[in-house]
């Protein structure tokens, strides 16, 4: 049995998760590519405060002045990802995904073209490509369903 979690108790775990996210945000590095586990933690975290931001928002609201209040700090929220993931970071990681899924994709035709037999180091360098590349996919893949979930709503 699930049991009935309070509207101010699921309002709290909001707050804690959307300080997880902005700390996950602001911990992501500024020049360099953002790690395929750093994209993953960030897309968890963003699907489930977005989550909880329309649960909480579909409450019916009372003209209490703390349930006023929870609305605005909603609203809030929804804004901070609005601006500082969907319309900016969201697309750096796409086009990051795909740079990088081209250079790998280039590099492992570069090896595939190379006539000489292969050796040993070869075959696991080719290999290692081949891994890494599925996981770029992989996370792009990923990415992309957010994206397609975005246009649903």
């Amino acid at each position: 049995m699930v049991p009935n979690i309070s509207i101010d108790n699921s309002y709290e775990i909001l707050i804690s998760e959307y300080e997880k996210l902005q700390k996950t945000i602001e911990s992501l590095p500024k020049d360099s590519e953002i790690t395929i586990p750093d994209i993953i933690t960030l897309y968890y975290q963003i699907v489930l405060v977005q989550t909880m931001t329309k649960k909480l928002k579909s409450v019916p609201e009372s003209s209490q002045n703390s349930e006023i209040q929870k609305s605005v700090k909603i609203t809030e929220i929804q804004n901070y990802i609005k601006k500082n993931f969907s319309n900016s970071l969201h697309s750096v990681i796409l086009s990051q995904l795909t740079n990088s899924i081209e250079n790998s994709t280039e590099n492992l035709q570069l090896l595939g073209n190379n006539s000489e037999q292969k050796t040993k180091e070869t075959i696991e360098k080719e290999a290692l490509l081949y891994k890494k590349l599925r996981e770029l996919m992989s996370t792009k893949e990923f990415v992309k369903q957010y994206e397609t979930g975005l246009k649903d709503d």
